[in-house]
C-alpha cells in the first residue's frame, strides 16, 4: 500500500538495522516510530514521508536517535497524530527525539501535527530505546539541524533540554498551539545533569506561537556547584505571537549558586507581538542576558527604543542592551 494507511514499521526498522544507507520509498509510510542506528544515513525522496499511526500513548517519537553517533538525515517529512490522537492526556509526542546521541546532522526538515514537540534534544533516559542504558549513552553534542519547517505541533517547535555544540539554522517554525509553553524554541533543561554549552540559533523565523524563544532555567542550578550556559541567538524574527523573547524566573529565590555564562540575542525583529521582550524575577541567579540590534514593529512603525525593550522587564539584573 502506497497511501500511508498500513503500518510498515517492522519492514522499515529491519532495513535500518541491516543497512547503513537508507532511501525511503517515494510514497508515504505509516509507522509507530523507528530507531536510527549509528554510522548511518537516511534519505527521504520528494514523495517520502512517515505518518505516525494514531496512538493513545502520552509519549512517542517518529524518529528516535537514542544512544547513537555519526548520523545524517536528509529531507525528513514526518506527520504526527494530533488530529487523530486516541487520548487527551500527555504532551510528549515528538517528531524527532535526540537523546544521548552525538555527531548528528539533519537537513531540510518538514515536521507537522505532533502531539508534543517537533524536535527534542536531551540527555535523560525517559522513554529511551530499551536496549540503551546509562552506560552506553553519549553526551548530547555536535548536533546540527539546518533548513526546513516545523508546523502545527502542540507544545514546542524545538525543545533544547540539554546539549553541547548545537546549531539550529535557517528554520521556519509556525502555528505552535495546544499546550504550554507553546514556544517556537524552548530552552529548558529538566535537571542539572543536562549541559547547555555553545548553543547557536541563527536565522530562525517564528510565526503564530505563544512565545518565540523561551529561556527557562527553573530546574537548573545546584546549591554546591555553579552551572554555566552559553547560548547565542542571531537573526531571529517573531511574528503574530504573545512574546518574542521570554526569560523566565523564580517565584522565590531558590537555594542554588549563581548560573554563569550568557544568553545573547543579536538582531531580533518582532511584528504583531504583544511583549517583544519579557524578563521575570531572577534574583541575580541567571546568566548575563544581552540584547543587541532589536527592532519591534508596532502599528507599522519600527521601534528600537530602550523604553520598549524594558517595558516588560521585572528584573533588570544582568541585563545588557
Amino acid at each position: 500500500m502506497k497511501d500511508g494507511t498500513v503500518d510498515y514499521t517492522t519492514y522499515i526498522q529491519k532495513a535500518i538495522d541491516t543497512h547503513k544507507k537508507i532511501m525511503m520509498p517515494n510514497f508515504p509510510l505509516m509507522t509507530t516510530g523507528i530507531f536510527a542506528q549509528s554510522n548511518s544515513q537516511m534519505y527521504f525522496q520528494k514523495g517520502s514521508s512517515l505518518i505516525l499511526k494514531p496512538t493513545a500513548d502520552v509519549r512517542y517519537q517518529i524518529i528516535s536517535l537514542h544512544g547513537i553517533e555519526n548520523v545524517k538525515i536528509y529531507n525528513p517529512k514526518l506527520i504526527g497524530d494530533r488530529d487523530k490522537h486516541l487520548n487527551s492526556k500527555g504532551e510528549w509526542g515528538f517528531g524527532i527525539d535526540i537523546r544521548g546521541s552525538r555527531n548528528v546532522e539533519i537537513y531540510n526538515i518538514n515536521i507537522s501535527d505532533c502531539w508534543g514537540d517537533g524536535i527534542v534534544l536531551v540527555k535523560t533516559l525517559r522513554n529511551i530505546k530499551p536496549s540503551i542504558t546509562k552506560q552506553n549513552i553519549f553526551a548530547t553534542e555536535n548536533i546540527k539541524i539546518i533548513g526546513g519547517i516545523i508546523d502545527n505541533v502542540r507544545r514546542n517547535g524545538i525543545t533544547i533540554a540539554g546539549g553541547k555544540d548545537v546549531l539550529l539554522k535557517d528554520l521556519l517554525i509556525s502555528n505552535i498551539n495546544g499546550t504550554n509553553p507553546m514556544a517556537g524554541i524552548d530552552i529548558e533543561p529538566d535537571d542539572s545533569s543536562n549541559e547547555l554549552a555553545n548553543i547557536n540559533i541563527d536565522n530562525v523565523k517564528i510565526n503564530n506561537a505563544n512565545v518565540g524563544i523561551d529561556l527557562h532555567l527553573g530546574h537548573y542550578g545546584d546549591p554546591r556547584l555553579s552551572k554555566s550556559v552559553t547560548i547565542s541567538c542571531t537573526n531571529i524574527s517573531v511574528e503574530n505571537s504573545n512574546s518574542g523573547i521570554y526569560i523566565a524566573g523564580y517565584k522565590t529565590k531558590p537555594n542554588i549558586k549563581e548560573i554563569t555564562g550568557y544568553f545573547k540575542v543579536d538582531n531580533l525583529f518582532t511584528k504583531n507581538v504583544t511583549k517583544p521582550f519579557e524578563k521575570r524575577d531572577q534574583f541575580g541567579l541567571y546568566p548575563m542576558i544581552q540584547m543587541n540590534n532589536y527592532k519591534f514593529n508596532t502599528n507599522n512603525k519600527i521601534d528600537n527604543s530602550k523604553e520598549s525593550l524594558l517595558k516588560n522587564v521585572k528584573d533588570n539584573s544582568k541585563l545588557k542592551y
